[in-house]
């Protein structure tokens, strides 16, 4: 039997994207890891930051160099918007945000060349999956695309307009996802905005929380503004749905985000922070942000990170500013030094650190429930519902939720089954 090897970069969309073609691509070829010689290479592309871009091309020429005679297929956000460009020059078969449900179909008849369309389909385009491959947590893409058009963001050209899944195909995928995975992530480019006729997001989620074996529903990301009251209540009300919300911020300077086009200002980001947490007294509170962009002096720079001490946020995934051909940031004067850029990258992961123990020292002593995702020499390990990583004494199924309770935060947060 032929073999294949993938490569998932990105997001958790590209996870799923990958997923439903790992399920097609197992009926005909044996996976094997990427470190190893296949007669397939399956890599999914991302573009969202320069270090993505460069991971992608890397990945390329390992490809060609473990097997030259492999046949290598890009598929995803890069292959979108430069897939006919020198990067993509030794690539077999190219295919961008559309036709992701034709390319077994594609492998199979042996075709190549670059199959993308330059006009994105305003269609969603349904990849049903019937198992995920991991016995933990699955990942359910309900949306795609984006309007927002934020000055540094790529993806709405790489992705296309937001379009959303139909929710009685969402609700017999989750059913069957949830026969395996106690838990279920939401995703999607703009999850916020899922709009299918009369259900919007709150609606669907009170379609999934009926779902019998189905024990937590968590929200991958979602922006400020998309945060109705409606979801917040459900979610104070509902054990199934985990107290955990995402919502980008980007900068916390006012200056900086009316450059970004982000649609709120500081203060009306924490203030519906401070009603959020009225509302879920514990609930986590993570973030994105983006430093360096363009016009961020030291002043603008310290005043974001004087915002984020006062919200106190659970986590920060922090990124420099990429620069991005076709974004109006791109256009931009004051582009900051590289170098700069670095070092207020550090500062920022010198401050997750602490805020991350600050928040998980709120439950020492108290009992949490964690997935198990990971066992090894005695301990397991997983995410709380409130998504903080906790060590466990004693191996327990990967996949089950045990309850805990926190006994430690030194080094790690430690916690013995309860």
């Amino acid at each position: 039997m032929k073999t294949y090897a993938m490569m998932v970069l990105g997001c958790k969309v590209n996870d799923y994207e990958a997923t439903y073609i790992r399920e097609k691509m197992n009926q005909y070829f044996e996976e094997t890891d990427f470190k190893n010689k296949a007669d397939i290479y399956l890599i999914f592309t991302c573009c969202v930051t320069n270090t993505a871009e460069s991971k992608t091309r890397k990945f390329f020429h390992e490809a060609r160099r473990r097997n030259p005679e492999a046949y290598i297929v890009a598929v995803g956000c890069l292959s979108q918007i430069k897939g006919d460009t020198d990067d993509f020059k030794d690539i077999d078969l190219i295919v961008g945000s559309d036709k992701k449900d034709q390319i077994l179909d594609m492998i199979l008849e042996h075709e190549s060349g670059y199959k993308v369309n330059k006009e994105i389909s305003s269609d969603f385009e349904e990849l049903y999956i019937e198992k995920y491959p991991t016995k933990s947590r699955s990942f359910l893409k309900i949306e795609d695309g984006c309007n927002q058009f934020c000055s540094y963001c790529i993806i709405p050209y790489s992705r296309g307009r937001e379009r959303s899944a139909d929710h009685n195909i969402i609700i017999k995928e989750a059913k069957e996802l949830s026969r395996t995975n106690k838990e279920i992530v939401l995703t999607g480019i703009h999850t916020g905005r899922y709009n299918d006729g009369e259900y919007n997001l709150y609606q669907l989620l009170c379609e999934l929380l009926k779902i019998d074996g189905l024990e937590t529903i968590r929200l991958s990301s979602i922006e400020i503004t998309e945060i109705s009251d409606e979801i917040i209540e459900l979610m104070k009300d509902n054990d199934k749905l985990a107290p955990h919300l995402h919502i980008p911020v980007q900068s916390c300077s006012n200056e900086i985000l009316k450059a970004m086009n982000r649609p709120y200002t500081i203060k009306e980001y924490k203030d519906r922070i401070c009603y959020i947490r009225n509302k879920l007294p514990k609930v986590s509170v993570s973030t994105d942000l983006i430093v360096g962009f363009p016009g961020e002096d030291d002043e603008l720079f310290n005043e974001t990170v004087n915002n984020i001490n006062e919200i106190g946020f659970s986590f920060i995934h922090c990124f420099p500013y990429s620069r991005k051909n076709g974004t109006r940031a791109d256009k931009m004067n004051n582009h900051v030094d590289p170098k700069i850029k670095k070092e207020r990258v550090k500062k920022i992961l010198e401050l997750d650190h602490d805020l991350r123990k600050n928040f998980a020292d709120q439950f020492m002593g108290e009992n949490v429930r964690v997935l198990v995702e990971r066992v090894k020499d005695g301990y397991s390990y997983g995410y709380s519902r409130n998504y903080f990583y906790v060590k466990v004494k004693g191996e327990y199924e990967i996949g089950s939720l045990i309850d805990v309770r926190i006994t430690d935060n030194k080094d790690e947060v430690m916690g013995i089954c309860c």
